[in-house]
């Protein structure tokens, strides 16, 4: 099991961490399902029930830096979710100690690439629920995204003006509308439906009939 674990987690972990990931998802018997990419979250923990195992989910459209961050992120709720189960909450201080102490670990195990690494450390003293962490750490992340012909046309959406377009990571065209407290709200120009994406959302912008007409 542990081997079948290694070989499906190669491609989305930094080799470094590839034992230790794997170990821990074998022994803690969690459940590891990797999506291919969601506009609205990069990962999310589920507790077991009725039997079932604990599962933590990631996109696999991230590159390994950011993928291991995530894992981590929802790892830091297993624990916390076997220790204190409804007691503690979801973001609250028990899972920032987890999740800090995480990234420190595989920081110091030379998991991270030394570019990463003090904004790693520093953004461990003070970890959030969102995202992948300090804009500065972001930035960094994204130096390891692939690199496909248009990558060069890519930009964060928080650097787009109001009323920008772009296309985002599913294909889909968005207009970038106002920003509701840590993320900006979107319309889908084919649904005419309504999402929340991260700051920090790579996506390729495109000429926008609305920009400048308010």
């Amino acid at each position: 099991m542990l081997q079948a674990a290694k070989k499906n987690l190669a491609k989305h972990l930094p080799i470094e961490a590839l034992d230790q990931v794997s170990e821990l998802i074998s022994r803690e018997g969690i459940r590891l399902v990797i999506h291919r990419g969601r506009n609205t979250k990069l990962g999310d923990f589920r507790p077991g029930h009725n039997g079932a195992p604990a599962r933590i989910s990631v996109n696999g459209n991230l590159n390994v830096y950011a993928f291991l961050i995530v894992f981590l992120h929802e790892y830091a709720h297993w624990q916390v979710h076997t220790r204190f189960g409804r007691r503690a909450d979801p973001h609250g201080q028990e899972w920032k100690q987890a999740f800090g102490w995480l990234l420190r670990h595989f920081c110091h195990a030379q998991c991270f690439h030394p570019v990463l690494r003090d904004a790693i450390e520093e953004y461990s003293q003070e970890v959030t629920a969102a995202g992948l962490g300090s804009p500065k750490l972001q930035r960094l992340l994204s130096l390891f995204d692939p690199e496909p012909d248009t990558q060069h046309l890519k930009k964060f959406l928080e650097d787009l003006p109001r009323d920008a377009m772009f296309v985002a990571g599913n294909g889909m065209t968005y207009l970038k509308e106002d920003k509701l407290r840590k993320r900006y709200r979107c319309l889908c120009i084919s649904t005419k439906r309504r999402y929340l994406f991260q700051p920090m959302a790579s996506v390729t912008p495109v000429e926008s009939p609305y920009q400048g007409t308010k």
